[in-house]
């Protein structure tokens, strides 16, 4: 695409005020490199700050972890537990990394936040070849102060890593079709399909994309005297593709799809799949203008009120110029993922999570149609350069504000429910001491994340007490009793006093804590009971 050329404002016999104010234009306050950088540094900050916060595990990461703990690597290409579906090439990366480095909430991120950095960095370059510099500037700015990307880098999740592999799809496919004779980048998709396939159920939408709109470009030059070797990549990209996704589905991820819809994700999904009746029309609205296009700052019915007609307007742009390979690209995968949600095989439209595999064309064409809206609006203008440097200087600070505040907010407010926080102090509070004289009992639906906790430590428990008394006749012993319910229980304290007197043991309760813990949609509670013998205290 032709960039947009920027004057500068100042004439040949221009004043010496002029010249000043052009060059604090090219190379202050308003300059391309002052906002990349600072954009960047930003995204990166915010990312990194999150990381360091070692905000607690929560129930999704939990599930995961659990899974991997449990089995070994030919194991995790089974079905899963906890109704999840993983990509095997995720699991076994992050089994790895728990087999050599641990558990620690710093371990198992570490992934997720190295895919999230290396799309920030990748974002700029792939932009720019698609639109000039400024375009680039834009796509790059909202993405490293988008709230959705950047909570995802922290995630034990594959959400990320989902981003990554589409953004590196967009940019080999966008250097294919600008140099549809070069067999170089097709090469290279052809190189990538199979990893991309292991690590990211999602990417297959994005490269059936790339493969269309390649093939497009192709079928426009036919004529032309284009390389066999080029044509021989191509097909061997498509080979890979399809052959890798049937070969994927048969082995792992259609077992995962059974056992996920078998076990009630179709419920948990229900709003991200469509009625297939006259309903359709206002779900559609409502995914379009719902938290899958809400960037920077998420949400439903908020800013992507504005994203998605930008994406629009992108979108008619690139069609406009003739670039209908480019449109292809970075529109089917929104078609793809529609169309498999239709089938009920991905949810569409509900969550930015698992959406996160259409951010690139998200941030590609909102850029461009924003900045063609910004050049239409300046059309006339004698000083149309300065114009547009204004401009995307103010909408870089919006963004560059927003992300600061959020990075704030999550100093203080370090989780994404506060029942996660409170569910990691009360494993915590079992784990602390001396484990080889502490007696644990839980009682009722254990949250994930505290089993994760108390399986990270080797602790072990029991769901019921003791039936022998020496259990709990060792000197210095402690009990704990835990329990989880959707509403707390009465009298339960008398109960378990009652049962430990069955016993003929005598402990005295040192700690009663009753907890709301609000983990799902419904209310949660929890009761912590700690117990000990009179001459620990």
């Amino acid at each position: 695409m032709r960039n947009v050329l920027i004057s500068n404002g100042s004439a040949a016999g221009g004043t010496t005020a002029d010249n000043t104010l052009a060059k604090f234009l090219k190379t202050g306050f308003f300059s391309r490199r002052f906002w990349l950088i600072l954009l960047v540094s930003i995204g990166v900050a915010w990312r990194l700050g999150r990381y360091f916060l070692n905000f607690p595990i929560f129930g999704d990461e939990a599930v995961v972890g659990l899974n991997i703990l449990d089995r070994s690597y030919l194991g995790l290409l089974e079905p899963l537990r906890y109704i999840q579906a993983c990509p095997f090439g995720f699991l076994w990366i992050s089994k790895w990394i728990i087999i050599h480095f641990g558990t620690s909430s710093f371990a198992v991120r570490f992934l997720p936040l190295v895919a999230s950095l290396v799309s920030l960095l990748l974002i700029y370059p792939i932009a720019r070849q698609f639109g000039g510099p400024w375009i680039a500037l834009l796509a790059t700015g909202l993405l490293a102060c988008s709230l959705s990307p950047a909570r995802f880098s922290n995630d034990f999740k594959p959400y990320s890593i989902d981003l990554l592999v589409a953004l590196s799809y967009t940019g080999l496919g966008l250097w294919a079709l600008r140099s549809w004779r070069d067999g170089r980048p097709v090469l290279l998709l052809a190189v990538l399909t199979p990893i991309a396939l292991a690590l990211s159920y999602p990417s297959v939408f994005v490269a059936g994309a790339v493969s269309l709109a390649l093939g497009l470009r192709y079928w426009r030059f036919r004529s032309a005297s284009t390389r066999n070797r080029t044509l021989g990549w191509y097909l061997l990209f498509n080979l890979l593709l399809v052959g890798g996704f049937v070969a994927l589905y048969f082995t792992v991820s259609g077992g995962q799809l059974h056992t996920t819809r078998h076990d009630g994700i179709l419920r948990a999904w229900g709003q991200a799949f469509p009625p297939l009746n006259w309903h359709i029309a206002w779900w559609l609205v409502k995914a379009q203008f719902g938290n899958m296009m809400s960037y920077p700052m998420g949400g439903e019915w908020g800013i992507s009120l504005v994203i998605s007609p930008l994406c629009w307007l992108g979108a008619w742009r690139l069609w406009r110029r003739g670039q209908r390979a480019e449109v292809v690209l970075l529109v089917a995968p929104f078609l793809a993922t529609l169309i498999a949600s239709c089938l009920r095989a991905y949810p569409y439209g509900r969550d930015a999570r698992v959406e996160q595999h259409l951010v690139p064309a998200i941030m590609l064409l909102s850029s461009l149609g924003l900045f063609n809206a910004v050049v239409f609006l300046l059309r006339g203008m004698k000083t149309r350069g300065r114009g547009i440097r204004a401009v995307v200087a103010g909408v870089g600070a919006l963004w560059a504000i927003f992300a600061v505040v959020a990075a704030i907010i999550n100093v203080f407010n370090p989780w994404i429910s506060r029942g996660w926080q409170r569910s990691q102090r009360i494993a915590q509070n079992v784990c602390a001491g001396n484990r080889q004289n502490t007696q644990i009992v839980i009682l009722g639906q254990m949250p994930s994340n505290v089993e994760w906790y108390l399986r990270r430590k080797n602790v072990s428990w029991l769901p019921a007490l003791p039936l022998h008394d020496s259990a709990l006749q060792k000197s210095r012993c402690n009990l704990w009793v835990l329990c989880f319910s959707p509403r707390p229980k009465a009298h339960f304290l008398t109960t378990i006093r009652n049962q430990l007197a069955a016993r003929k043991v005598s402990m005295e309760l040192v700690k009663l804590e009753r907890i709301r813990l609000d983990l799902g949609s419904a209310p949660s509670y929890a009761k912590m009971f700690h117990f000990t013998h009179p001459d620990n205290n």
